[in-house]
């Protein structure tokens, strides 16, 4: 009888332990696809909402609808009309942004660590960085022309004041609870400098340049409006002198949707390289 009973319940055993193995994986693969499926439903309650503020709120000549939106991209698509604005765009925006960001992350490495070059320069960077770069297009034209040289100026500026900020306090804060340690194992200043501080600066200078490839966006538009001939902004202006607000709202979807897959693509490369330094100060 115990045999029997034992065959019994080992039988038994094994179904209950699939059940539980299959819940486990239905759970596991829920909550990998959440993320999704709640971006899915974001993006859908968007667009109704879109289509009822078109429809019972606002004149749809002034908010066209999502359909009539995308009726007027397809033949934008199928030219290659978009293409060429969104390539040219691009190309300006990476520019401004790469040398921003770099030319932000070495002068932000330098306030931050001496002290003498902070308090000589920080004042300066203070005043200067609350001049937008809409507001620079004038000088940026006068300096540069209406070439490429000043969308590349006009995006570094938006970036740089950024970078340079969020860097110059990553690098400040540094523990000193890691740089003593560092010291009595004797470690130089430039080991110090090289294995302690730029680390721990390391997430500041990305939540940095993620806030600054926002402004890169946003400034790349006003200066293609005002002194250029090609890109997503000269569309926007040649479409609003037309008066065809399809054509500016596909415009302004194509900003919105680089924008976010340039800032997923960043958060992609910041989890996969940078993954170890994210929570080094956390730690700390």
């Amino acid at each position: 009888m115990s045999q029997v009973s034992g065959r019994l319940t080992g039988q038994s055993s094994v179904p209950k332990q699939g059940k539980a193995n299959s819940r486990a994986s239905g759970r596991s693969s829920s909550i990998r696809f959440r993320p999704i499926l709640l971006s899915a439903a974001s993006l859908l309650i968007a667009l109704l909402l879109w289509q009822l503020l078109s429809t019972f709120v606002f004149n749809p000549f002034l908010i066209p609808p999502p359909l009539a939106v995308i009726r007027a991209a397809i033949p934008m698509l199928l030219s290659g009309e978009i293409f060429a604005d969104v390539s040219i765009s691009m190309v300006r925006v990476l520019v401004g942004f790469l040398t921003g960001s770099l030319a932000g992350i070495v002068l932000g490495v330098l306030l931050g660590r001496v002290r003498l070059l902070h308090d000589l320069l920080d004042p300066i960077l203070e005043l200067l960085r609350y001049l937008s770069p809409t507001a620079m297009i004038p000088i940026a034209v006068i300096w540069f022309g209406i070439g490429e040289m000043s969308k590349y100026f006009l995006i570094f500026w938006g970036t740089f004041f950024i970078v340079v900020v969020n860097t110059t306090a990553g690098v400040w804060r540094a523990p000193m609870t890691r740089q003593r340690a560092a010291e009595c194992l004797g470690a130089s200043r430039l080991a110090i400098f090289a294995l302690v501080a730029i680390p721990s600066a390391v997430p500041y200078i990305v939540t940095g340049m993620r806030v600054a490839m926002a402004s890169s966006f946003m400034s790349i538009i006003p200066a293609e409006i005002l002194a250029a001939d090609s890109g997503i902004g000269y569309l926007l202006q040649k479409s609003a002198l037309l008066l065809q607000t399809n054509r500016i709202f596909v415009a302004l979807l194509t900003i919105c949707i680089l924008g976010f897959a340039f800032d997923r693509l960043f958060r992609f490369f910041v989890d996969r390289v940078l993954t170890r330094y994210m929570f080094y100060i956390a730690i700390a």
